[in-house]
């Protein structure tokens, strides 16, 4: 038996950052000392989980994934349960929900994807496997997943931040039910100890690319920003604090931002949304901008962040997140701010010297080399499959 399987809830090469990301990553690190599988569903999109890709194996950069039929997508009335749990989070000041065990199935159920031929294979081919690899926590794949094999060779890579759904307590007893978390960053696993309690595990983190680009030459200045376009991801502040920015300090200075728009971005003349872009052009904007800003308070790890410090580009970012807080103080490679007061002060702070732009560019890269590269996960990574087995 020297199988390790990795349940995520989609995987195909369009998808970039986040759980899926860090699936792969693990799969690649793996590869060499164990035959991986990644068991995953057919779908792509996460407005629905309609099924989109074909079911069956397929087989990639020496990785088997496995995709099996969604049964359940997103139902038409989960957005009622999510406006009611937002509802029930804020009226609870002790951030204890409420809501029973049936309710809070249901909202994991029907937010999708469920899959009930993956549980069937889960639950009938779980002992060739040393370890499986669950992630992230939020989905049916690795709640109702995680039910149905034994403790023993169960591991947890939550992809937690302190979010309203990391309070519903099934959440919590479906993490104990694993051996072992795999924490991305210290940060993340304060979070855990807050909501979940102590759980066996350890940091093993996730490598990133540390290759240098040339920098994209643009006609102006820009800071840049990368990923969803999102309310989650603190956009419409950034759009309104850099809006305001403008206004009281005027310049040729741009923002632009790549990624997926869930919401529309602002018409503005300073303002260019360029969509989704290739990891060669984003990496490139990364390195040629004056600046990253991550506007996000709900981080475990950040992907997009450490590429761009990895491109010696110094960080702007939220405070509200203490991934991100720590990664700025860690590194010393930029600032945080709450408000658009903050944000304007740092900002000025960071254009007035380009100097110090340039120092903190270095000492972020050499944070990210010290500590996010995937030489320097492996080990870590292979260690805790070995512990398991030593403890079976």
């Amino acid at each position: 038996m020297n199988k390790v399987a990795i349940v995520v809830q989609r995987c195909h090469e369009s998808i970039v950052g986040g759980s899926e990301s860090l699936a792969w990553h693990h799969a690649t690190v793996l590869r060499e000392a164990y035959d991986v599988d990644i068991l995953t569903t057919t779908a792509i999109d996460t407005r629905e989980w309609n099924n989109t890709l074909p079911e069956g194996r397929e087989l990639r950069e020496g990785v088997s994934i496995h995709r099996f039929k969604v049964t359940q997508g997103r139902a038409s009335y989960f957005g009622q349960l999510f406006h009611r749990l937002l509802r029930d989070f804020k009226q609870n000041s002790k951030r204890k929900l409420p809501w029973g065990l049936p309710l809070q199935e249901e909202f994991v159920r029907t937010q999708g994807p469920y899959s009930e031929p993956l549980l069937k294979f889960l639950r009938e081919q779980w002992a060739t496997y040393k370890a499986i690899i669950f992630t992230t926590y939020l989905y049916p794949t690795t709640y109702f997943g995680i039910q149905e094999v034994p403790r023993g060779v169960a591991l947890l890579a939550p992809t937690l931040h302190d979010e309203p759904t990391a309070y519903l307590s099934v959440f919590k007893y479906a993490a104990h039910r694993a051996r072992s978390v795999i924490w991305l960053t210290d940060a993340e696993r304060r979070v855990g100890v807050k909501l979940w309690g102590e759980l066996p595990g350890r940091v093993v983190s996730m490598g990133v690319d540390t290759a240098s680009r040339e920098p994209a030459e643009l006609e102006t200045p820009y800071i840049l920003y990368c990923g969803r376009i999102d309310p989650n991801k603190g956009c419409i502040d950034l759009f309104n604090y850099f809006i305001e920015f403008k206004k009281n300090h005027p310049s040729n200075l741009r923002l632009i931002l790549t990624g997926i728009d869930d919401i529309p971005v602002p018409a503005h003349s300073d303002i260019e949304f360029r969509g989704f872009v290739d990891h060669e052009e984003k990496l490139r904007l990364m390195a040629g901008s004056k600046l990253f800003v991550m506007p996000s308070g709900n981080e475990s790890f950040s992907i997009v962040t450490l590429e761009a410090m990895a491109q010696r580009a110094p960080l702007l970012a939220s405070g509200v997140s203490e991934v991100l807080s720590d990664h700025v103080k860690e590194s010393g490679a930029g600032f945080i701010y709450r408000d658009f007061e903050t944000f304007t002060d740092r900002l000025n702070e960071m254009l007035a010297d380009d100097s110090r732009l340039n120092e903190m560019g270095h000492l972020g890269r050499e944070y990210v080399i010290s500590r996010y590269t995937a030489d320097r996960v492996k080990q870590p990574l292979l260690d805790t499959i070995k512990q398991m087995s030593d403890m079976l």
